[in-house]
């Protein structure tokens, strides 16, 4: 089991220069992805969506990418000449015409925009690629990592959660043939009180009785309760994407615990199928973060 949470990052340092890849997610019903790269790097972006949709199946991914050339690169900063030398012949027309009589400093020079180009905006994209993908390659192993941790811990949890549901889906199911006895025994009573004397007629005070056996029979919902919890366990243990399957399951359990809420004629049972809900509802809280 995989959650839906988890954060990868890494690095990777070439002769051209060091990526540096973060990689994020959180729950989400589908895969949505979001990139950001360098400038320089737009061109493979889909490249990198592939990456991520390769090895995640769902999650709302956030992938962030730096590069930076090296320190003792000759083109870390690079001047832009032509434009300098451009800002300077405009600069020198403007104080002539307007008659100013200011010096243009080479840091005024320096100040404008495209004179000096970022590290992402340099080097070679195509030889940068190889690089780039094991750089997020990396940051996905790590992610996934974490994923997989955060799993194990969902998937202990939910072992107890339906350990206790187990319990109490057992204790309903004893219970439920002492509720019709009790009915029937209250029955019986309340006819002879309302007609002062013996029952004359059994057969009919039976066939009451039997309706309301028949209605408030728990004894199929506790076995297809039994039933969801061991397919429950069963897909915990499923490789790939089980988020879907299991939410799917739980809806059913959910379904048979308020059918047996509103069948029970006991107060017992009744408290006791209310904190079945109770406990599948903590279950759909966390199934929402599986992947």
């Amino acid at each position: 089991m995989y959650s839906m949470t988890g954060f990868g990052r890494a690095e990777i340092t070439t002769k051209y220069g060091k990526f540096t890849t973060e990689v994020a997610s959180v729950n989400n019903r589908f895969l949505e992805i979001s990139v950001r790269l360098p400038r320089s790097f737009f061109m493979f972006e889909q490249k990198v969506r592939q990456l991520v949709s390769s090895k995640l199946d769902r999650g709302k991914v956030h992938l962030f990418v730096n590069f930076e050339l090296p320190d003792d690169s000759p083109e870390k900063y690079p001047l832009n000449q032509t434009a300098v030398r451009s800002y300077y012949k405009q600069l020198k027309k403007l104080n002539k015409d307007l008659k100013l009589v200011d010096d243009i400093k080479l840091s005024d020079l320096l100040a404008l925009p495209e004179v000096c180009s970022s590290p992402s905006e340099n080097g070679d994209p195509d030889k940068l690629w190889p690089s780039l993908k094991r750089c997020v390659d990396k940051a996905i192993v790590n992610l996934i990592g974490m994923r997989r941790e955060e799993g194990k811990a969902l998937a202990q949890d939910m072992t107890k959660r339906l350990t206790i549901i187990e319990r109490l889906n057992a204790r309903v199911l004893k219970a439920a043939p002492k509720a019709v006895r009790q009915y029937r025994e209250k029955l019986a009573v309340r006819v002879e009180e309302l007609l002062e004397r013996p029952v004359g007629d059994r057969n009919r005070l039976e066939e009451e009785i039997a309706v309301f056996a028949e209605k408030t029979d728990i004894s199929e919902e506790c076995t297809r309760m039994v039933s969801h919890i061991k397919q429950f366990r069963s897909t915990m243990k499923q490789k790939g994407s089980i988020g879907k399957t299991i939410n799917f399951i739980l809806q059913e359990m959910n379904r048979e615990a308020n059918t047996i809420a509103s069948k029970a004629s006991e107060i017992n049972i009744t408290r006791t199928s209310i904190a079945i809900k109770d406990e599948v509802e903590k279950l759909r809280e966390q199934v929402q973060n599986v992947e």
